[in-house]
This record gives C-alpha cells, structure tokens and sequence, in this order.
C-alpha cells in the first residue's frame, strides 16, 4: 500500500512541475505579445557602447525593417499545438489503421521457371564456346574460308605478323 502512495505522490509531483513550467512558459509568452520590447517607446539607445539614451520625436513616423518576433513565434506555437491535435483527432478516427501495419508475406509466389539448373546449362554453354573456339571448321566452305583455333591464330599471327603494321624487330 506504500509502494502505491510513493507512485501517487511522485506522479502529481512531475505533473506539478510541468504544469508549473508551461504556466511560466505562458507567462513569458503574454509578457513578449503584451510588452514587445523592454526598452520604453521614448528611449532608444543613441550608439553602441555608449550606454546613453536620447528621447526621440514621438510625432516621427518609420517603417521598421524586421518582423517582431512574437508574431512568428506565436505561429510556430499555432503549428505544433495543431500537429499535436491532429494526432489525437486520426487515431479514433481511423481506428483499424494500427492493426493493419504487419504486412509480412505468408507465401512465396512462384519465381520465373526459366532455368530449372543454371549451373548445369552455363557449363553446357561454356563447353560449346571452348569446342568452337579450339576445333577446325568451315565458315563458308564455297569461298574456302576456315576458322582454326585460337592458339594456332595467336601462333601464326606472332610467326607473320599483321598486315599493315611494322615487321617485329630481331
């Protein structure tokens, strides 16, 4: 029954406290709306560094060049405090939404069959590469044109030469 007390207390503690720190954020808040700056309206510092002031013709109209802040940070307020209320508002709102997050896929569809053993065919198409490339065949038999084997290419090639370029040197 203690424990239970104990957990009470400590809990309308912190809720004492955040309640006392957004009455002094409010606070603070109403006081930059109601008193924009903390210098008077007559008084305005003449230089920097200074530290003298001088009252200026109250009748002397001027356009300032930057926005107060209180405006802009009062809308940045307005945007979170509306975020915040839309959660609240989507969640009864949509209520099977959170259930529905698992979408695990409870079976696997079934792949191209296009090759039923890769391996297998990529050796078959390897061996017919190795044939044609080491073995004597005709290309066109009418025009008595042969392809003979790499090897034997390489061979010739390094015993003649190539056309048109220079002979090798000894």
């Amino acid at each position: 029954m203690a424990d239970s007390t104990d957990s009470e207390s400590r809990g309308s503690g912190r809720a004492r406290r955040l309640l006392v720190i957004f009455r002094g954020f409010l606070i603070l808040l109403i006081r930059r709306v109601l008193l924009p700056h903390g210098l008077g309206a007559a008084e305005q510092p003449v230089s920097a560094g200074t530290g003298g002031y001088q009252i200026q013709n109250p009748n002397t109209a001027f356009e300032p060049s930057d926005w107060p802040l209180w405006p802009v940070a009062l809308l940045y307020i307005a945007i979170l405090t509306m975020l915040v209320i839309s959660c609240f508002v989507l969640i009864p709102a949509f209520p099977t939404a959170l259930p529905d997050v698992d979408r695990t896929l409870r079976i696997a569809p079934p792949g191209p069959r296009l090759q039923t053993d890769p391996e297998a065919e990529m050796r078959h198409v390897r061996a017919e590469e190795e044939k044609w490339l080491n073995t004597y065949h005709w290309m066109d038999k009418r025009k008595g044109i042969v392809h003979i084997p790499v090897a034997e290419a390489m061979k010739k090639l390094a015993r003649t030469g190539a056309p048109g370029f220079p002979e090798r040197q000894q």
